[in-house]
C-alpha cells in the first residue's frame, strides 16, 4: 500500500512540476513604440521640430518647437499597440492636433490648428 501511495504521490508531484512555467504569457513584452522619438513637422503657416517620449503604456509626452513663433509647446496624446498616433500640441482648444502612423522605427501623418487656420504634414524616427 505505501507504494502505491508513493507511486501516486510521485505522478502527481511531477505533473505539477512539468505544468508550471515561468512566464508563458509573455507579460513582460516591452510595448512596440516606447521610447524617445524626434522629428520635424511643417506647413504653409508653421513648421518646427518635436521630441516626444512614448510610455510602456504608449502615453505621449514632449515638445514641438516652432520656428515661427520661437515658442515652445507641451504635447500630451496616446499611441496605440497597432500605431494609431493622436497628440495635442499646446492647448486642446487653441492647439494643433497631430494625428499619424508608428511603424517600426519611423513615423508620419498630418497635423491641423483649426483655431489658427494652420495645417501640414508630420515625419519622425525612434532614437
Amino acid at each position: 500500500m505505501r507504494k502505491l501511495i508513493f507511486a501516486t504521490l510521485t505522478i502527481i508531484f511531477s505533473a505539477f512540476i512539468l505544468s508550471c512555467s515561468s512566464n508563458d504569457d509573455n507579460n513582460n513584452q516591452a510595448f512596440p513604440f516606447q521610447g524617445k522619438w524626434s522629428g520635424s513637422y511643417s506647413g504653409a503657416k508653421d513648421h518646427g521640430t518635436f521630441k516626444i517620449d512614448v510610455s510602456s503604456t504608449g502615453k505621449v509626452t514632449g515638445t514641438t518647437t516652432s520656428a515661427v513663433f520661437n515658442e515652445d509647446f507641451d504635447v500630451n496624446g496616446n499611441v496605440s499597440e497597432s500605431g494609431n498616433f493622436s497628440a495635442i500640441a499646446g492647448n486642446a482648444s487653441s492647439g494643433a492636433t497631430f494625428t499619424g502612423q508608428m511603424s517600426g522605427n519611423n513615423a508620419n501623418g498630418t497635423w491641423i490648428n483649426t483655431s489658427a487656420s494652420m495645417n501640414g504634414t508630420w515625419i519622425g524616427g525612434k532614437n
